[in-house]
């Protein structure tokens, strides 16, 4: 007697699903190459702890690290990206909700290669304490958010 035609399928199903869920990464908590070839590691067991007002953006040959003091800041710029990177803006997220523009006076474009400092003021009711994302920009390209730096 032949199996019926919806059998076959399904048991196919079952033998690649099986095959595939046996492969899989060590669970020791080592680091792992994911499909890039890149490693990751396991997330922290516990809370995470940050540095209060201390913020960090890595990515596209841009590092830059903002550092809080009340409601005034310092960012400190990197520029790896090969060409000219216009003058840097701030804008911050409120835990509220509420967009806040940050105000860099002697804001200036930055050559590729160069690392550049600048003071940042915001409104009195900026502190690290209120803020919920900080975003940079440059000239009108918006590079996204930064990530708040974990304490060591």
């Amino acid at each position: 007697m032949r199996p019926p035609r919806r059998t076959i399928p399904l048991l196919l199903l079952v033998t690649v699903l099986g095959i595939a869920c046996t492969g899989g990464g060590a669970d020791d908590g080592t680091q792992t190459p994911d499909a890039t070839g890149t490693t990751t590691s396991p997330p922290p067991a516990g809370p995470v702890h940050f540095r209060p007002g201390e913020y960090r953006y890595e990515a596209v040959g841009v590092t830059a690290t903002l550092s809080f003091d009340g409601h005034t800041a310092t960012i400190d710029v990197k520029n790896a990206t090969g060409t000219d990177l216009a003058a840097p803006a701030l804008y911050v997220i409120q835990g509220t909700g509420e967009r806040v523009e940050g105000t860099i006076g002697d804001a200036k474009s930055i050559a590729d290669g160069e690392t550049a400092t600048f003071a940042v003021a915001f409104p009195d009711g900026v502190t690290p304490k209120s803020i919920g994302l900080v975003i940079l920009l440059f000239g009108d390209s918006n590079y996204g958010a930064f990530a708040p730096v974990p304490a060591a």
